[in-house]
């Protein structure tokens, strides 16, 4: 079943389901005419529907949320039950046993309507809007994921080159210094800067482990990746 035959199929159970709530009520309806608690009742009882029935138009919570600070649908489901058990009740003090005035109730299920939406609210929309960032957080340090691990890695190796070759040794070992205060930025400029100090890396990394030779162009390299972390570092959102 496609996502628009599924949607379709939701609406149709959900008119079929409001059917039956305008059925029962021209059924116990008859002709007598409504006063303002029977009217009260029957809006109660078509909000009660309304709640019931959003879930399964907006199913596509992210239960999985975020540090545990997004509802759940679990919780949205909760929040259902307990809104419904509340307005029955309210319904039996106000109908029944008069305990309760229209105003009353009137004031106390709209709290609760409030609270309701206020946790769909979070649930259903925000929770999107915190996927999105996160997700471009993630971008952010896209290659700075890689950078870091990279730059140890080559500070061991460099470690190991010998006496002749301090000059490049100090070099990189000031490079992987200044990375460590490398932070995420948008993109653009970043993140080709982040490119070029990997590429730089790697290159280095080769460089560093030739064996039985002096490595052509260390030098270069070295300074090349201290130009391209110092320019880096100056980039703040």
């Amino acid at each position: 079943m496609t996502r628009n035959q599924l949607l379709f199929f939701r609406f149709i159970l959900f008119l079929a389901g409001a059917g039956i709530i305008v059925f029962a009520f021209f059924l116990t309806k008859g002709d007598r005419e409504l006063n303002g608690i029977d009217a009260f009742m029957w809006t109660s009882i078509g909000l009660m529907y309304l709640v019931f029935s959003l879930p399964f138009f907006f199913s596509a919570i992210n239960i999985a949320n975020f540090t545990g600070k997004i509802p759940s649908l679990a919780l949205i489901w909760t929040d259902i039950i307990f809104y419904i058990i509340a307005s029955i009740i309210l319904l039996v003090l106000l109908v029944f046993s008069h305990t309760l005035s229209i105003n009353t109730v009137l004031i106390i299920q709209a709290a609760l309507l409030f609270i309701f939406f206020l946790n769909v609210y979070f649930a259903y929309f925000a929770s999107s809007h915190v996927g999105k960032v996160a997700k471009e957080e993630e971008e952010k340090r896209q290659y700075l994921n890689l950078i870091k691990p990279k730059a140890q890695t080559l500070q061991l190796l460099a470690n190991k080159l010998p006496a002749e070759l301090i000059n490049a040794h100090k070099t990189i070992t000031q490079s992987i210094e200044q990375i460590k205060f490398i932070y995420p930025v948008d993109k653009g400029a970043g993140s080709d800067l982040e490119l070029q100090i990997l590429q730089s890396l790697n290159r280095l990394s080769e460089l560093c482990n030739m064996q039985g030779a002096i490595p052509v162009g260390l030098d270069g390299e070295a300074e090349k990746l201290l130009t391209l972390v110092n320019e880096r570092k100056l980039l703040r959102n």
